[in-house]
């Protein structure tokens, strides 16, 4: 089954797709150029691959008609990964009145919000990506994978009770991971599409071992809240030249566009010129 999803003009197709593939689960996921792979759970068992590609200036999906669920199901998750409901010309105009952001905007027109395929999923791998480089966390994540997934990434239910420890990451993060998972199965965190953003946030931080970041970009990916913004991020405040509190109020004006706002500050810092001011732990955080 092959079909365009409806795109609206302007998409900033290679920040999308380079986003998706700095943060590339391996066996699960891969990026090469503008196409994405998932691979998908299939009728009877084993697994099917979608594809999603830039073809023509639309986005192209390659559904098997094998594949497990309804094809609204993955189309939904589909649009919702590619941001495809943002409207860049709204958000593009508003951000572009402020003149920091302005000539980045016009360099850079239609950067999306690249959202959660799987809420859960997304949740872990921020909570993995605490303090580490996108490469790290990701690393970490497909080690979760190999050891409690059984062919996929694990279930709030498998990851209550592992032993998170086992695959190198100790301490803070890993009891987090366990607690995050508890709060999942007893239905205390609603990681689904369309969850309220301050709530989820509220609720976030009450996890043990989960702060404002992480409950920022949880909000930003999993309940595609558009106004998220994390102002305690390295990035922000090394190209804001300000504290938290700085970057908090510089980011004002952009509300209620705040998380694209975002995009543009870790795409601006992603240059090559800005790279060198920036350390290889915090890079990992630059949308390439």
């Amino acid at each position: 089954m092959i079909f365009d999803l409806p795109t609206s003009r302007p998409y900033n197709a290679p920040h999308v797709f380079g986003f998706l593939a700095a943060r590339a689960l391996p066996g699960l996921e891969s990026v090469e150029g503008l196409e994405y792979q998932r691979r998908l759970p299939r009728e009877g068992g084993g697994t099917v691959a979608l594809k999603v590609s830039w073809r023509d200036g639309a986005l192209r999906v390659h559904l098997p008609t094998q594949a497990a669920a309804p094809p609204s199901e993955w189309v939904a998750r589909a649009r919702r990964l590619f941001d495809l409901d943002a409207d860049s010309n709204l958000i593009d105009r508003h951000l572009g009145a402020d003149p920091l952001l302005a000539p980045w905007v016009q360099a850079a027109p239609g950067l999306r919000v690249p959202g959660a395929w799987d809420g859960f999923e997304t949740a872990v791998r921020a909570v993995l990506g605490q303090q580490v480089s996108v490469a790290r966390a990701t690393q970490l994540a497909a080690r979760l994978m190999q050891r409690f997934g059984n062919g996929g990434f694990p279930c709030a239910e498998r990851l209550r009770d592992a032993d998170v420890a086992a695959i190198g990451m100790f301490g803070q993060r890993g009891a987090a991971v366990r607690a995050l998972a508890a709060a999942a199965v007893d239905g205390v965190l609603d990681l689904r599409e369309g969850t309220d953003g301050a709530s989820l946030r509220a609720a976030l931080c009450r996890v043990p071992g989960i702060g404002p970041w992480t409950a920022e970009y949880i909000a930003l990916r999993v309940a595609k809240d558009a106004d998220a913004f994390p102002d305690g991020d390295w990035v922000v405040r090394k190209v804001l030249n300000a504290t938290a509190a700085g970057a908090a109020k510089r980011a004002a004006i952009w509300s209620p566009w705040r998380a694209y706002a975002l995009m543009h500050l870790w795409h601006r810092a992603a240059r090559p010129r800005h790279r060198e001011a920036v350390p290889s732990r915090e890079r990992a955080a630059l949308s390439a």
